[in-house]
């Protein structure tokens, strides 16, 4: 750090910082005190919430681009602060400005796409019609000018339209504007009251979900990470059909209240609930199960969206009834038509991987998440090969669009799947890594034995690695971690396991005394699921064919959500193999529903 204004030492940063920060430093010879300014401060938050604000805006309009393509879609964004707004109308300049700015952005109607951005304060920039081919969503608000209006115009436009059959959708804080407009307020539902707070975001559980009702009928409750508002100001005559319950971080008091609420004006009909305060809480998949189903009740249409199987109350129950179902890149156990296992091959991931793996209808992995889109469920791969990244994919080869590509290739030569009679499964691999455009450098067998789930629907994967080194000699290595005066992120390589981002409230557990035992021979690492079961996995390393160089790498990020581990192989030091060695790894992985014993 330079700069500094006054020296402190390295036990300081354990004790006032954290550990892992003080692991990162490592023997840096001099640390300091630096007084950021109120200004540079103001400037980094201010930064950081544009940024927040406009990923979550932006994952928003593609998740209802994405889902509900035969409805036109209006997102409405108000700009949330009195200066911005001030900046935007002209006032500024002097005087009070009654002209507001909205923008209108992310229509779609059918196969098109396009975008508006217009002053609505004068003129009604859309010209809205009635029949529910319109859908408004909203999740901004007027704070802390709560008494704003816009044009007569545009508000007589947006009246004619509910009140014809229009639809509205509001989460969170998204109908907590225009607080003298009592029209608005029987459209929104719910808004920020006097009464109205929240704490830190917290696990909720949604339960009593109306079973009459389209939007809920066939749902499970669910689990959330959320904001939670308390002593939501409502507007009287709307149905709730849906509560939660969680408990106050900052006093422990229980919490149950409803959270989910619909209405009719006129022949419009309109949505509200509490949640969905961040890109957290719309990543999660009983959120947006939500968020669908009401955009296409709220448009008029019928709800046709399905939620995932474990939030089904449809879910076929008894017997297990087992088969099997293949493609040209995939191979599947079914279990009455649902997925218990699924391995890609050949796809345009460019790596074989694991995914969905399930239990009892419970998926635990997640696949290509937008922060790490080369995290694929269950698989191994390796980092450097001989200086060239084989993990990453290339800036401009990571997306449907481009294709999929790293600097090295992991290619699939030939493969072979045996189903058994018993619904176990083996598959067996040649796999040969090489530059893009270059000869191959090692080649490795690789075995998949697949066990049948047991009677409490779990199983195990064994899978069986040996490597053959064709070139004069090959470097494994990795990023170096922070322990190894590298980075605080680095040392993964090898078998990897990325968990369903709506996964709450990690356990870990392994064979030795600690977390902190790094050559441990097993981790299991288990969550509460989006429904409330307690599932996870366990991987546990062969003792004979394993590395020495090997350490336990986890990440547990719940506001990303980023949950991952994996035995690192290589994670202590590189590994350098020379010309005909032959090197193996095996391990056992367990998907199970419990934590492991």
């Amino acid at each position: 750090v330079t700069d500094c204004q006054s020296e402190i030492a390295l036990d300081q940063v354990q004790t006032g910082i954290g550990p892992m920060l003080r692991i990162a430093l490592g023997d840096s010879p001099r640390l300091g005190v630096r007084n950021i300014t109120a200004a540079e401060r103001q400037q980094d938050r201010r930064g950081h919430v544009e940024r927040d604000q406009a990923q979550q805006v932006e994952s928003l309009r593609k998740m209802f681009l994405a889902m509900v393509s035969d409805i036109r879609v209006v997102l409405i964004k108000l700009a949330e602060r009195t200066q911005t707004m001030r900046r935007l109308s002209g006032a500024s300049q002097g005087g009070a400005s009654q002209s507001r700015t909205v923008q209108v952005w992310g229509v779609r109607h059918g196969d098109r796409e396009f975008n508006i951005v217009n002053n609505m304060a004068g003129e009604s920039a859309i010209a809205f019609s009635a029949g529910g081919q319109y859908l408004v969503v909203s999740n901004a608000n007027t704070w802390p000018d709560n008494n704003r209006r816009l044009s007569s115009s545009w508000e007589a436009d947006f009246m004619k339209y509910i009140s014809e059959g229009g639809g509205a959708l509001f989460f969170h804080a998204g109908a907590s504007s225009f607080y003298g407009w009592d029209d608005y307020r029987k459209i929104g539902i719910g808004r920020w009251g006097k009464e109205t707070f929240h704490n830190a975001p917290i696990v909720a559980g949604l339960y009593g979900l109306d079973q009459k009702h389209p939007i809920t009928k066939g749902l499970k409750g669910f689990q959330i990470m959320d904001e939670i508002w308390e002593k939501t100001e409502l507007f009287a005559g709307a149905k709730a059909i849906g509560s939660l319950k969680a408990i106050n971080a900052k006093d422990g008091h229980p919490i149950d209240e409803p959270a989910i609420w619909v209405n009719q004006t006129g022949k419009g009909r309109s949505f509200f609930t509490i949640l969905g305060h961040d890109e957290r809480a719309l990543l999660n998949s009983g959120m947006r199960t939500l968020l669908v189903r009401a955009a296409q009740w709220c448009a008029g249409k019928a709800v046709t969206f399905k939620p995932p199987v474990e939030m089904s109350l449809n879910q076929k129950t008894g017997k297990p009834l087992y088969n099997w179902m293949e493609s040209d890149t995939t191979f599947t156990l079914l279990n009455h038509k649902e997925i218990v296992w699924q391995f890609n091959y050949k796809d345009r991931f460019q790596r074989p991987y694991f995914h969905p793996l399930t239990v009892n209808n419970t998926m635990i992995t997640c696949v290509s998440p937008p922060d790490h889109p080369w995290h694929l469920g269950m698989w191994f791969c390796w980092k450097y090969i001989n200086h060239l990244n084989y993990w990453e994919y290339l800036n401009e080869n990571r997306s449907a669009k481009t294709g999929y590509k790293s600097e090295g290739s992991t290619e699939i030569v030939n493969s072979k799947i045996t189903r058994n009679p018993d619904f176990t499964c083996d598959i067996l691999l040649n796999i040969n890594y090489h530059p893009l455009k270059g000869e191959t450098i090692m080649s490795e067998e690789r075995s998949y034995h697949v066990s049948v789930p047991d009677k409490d629907g779990n199983y195990f994967i064994d899978e069986d690695h040996l490597f053959k080194v064709l070139a004069d000699s090959v470097v494994l290595d990795r990023t170096p971690p922070a322990i190894r005066g590298g980075r605080i992120q680095g040392g993964y390589a090898g078998i990897s396991i990325r968990f369903n981002q709506d996964f709450t409230s990690p356990v870990f557990k392994s064979s030795g005394d600690t977390l902190q035992c790094k050559k441990c021979d097993w981790q299991y690492y288990g969550f509460t699921s989006l429904t409330g079961k307690k599932v996870g996995i366990k991987i546990v390393q062969d003792t004979q064919y394993r590395s020495s160089t090997s350490s336990w790498y986890i990440i547990n990020d719940p506001l990303i959500p980023f949950y991952y581990f994996s035995p690192a192989v290589i994670f202590d030091s590189p590994v350098v193999l020379k010309k005909g060695t032959n090197w193996r790894l095996k391990y056992r992985i367990q998907m199970m529903e419990g934590e492991a014993k």
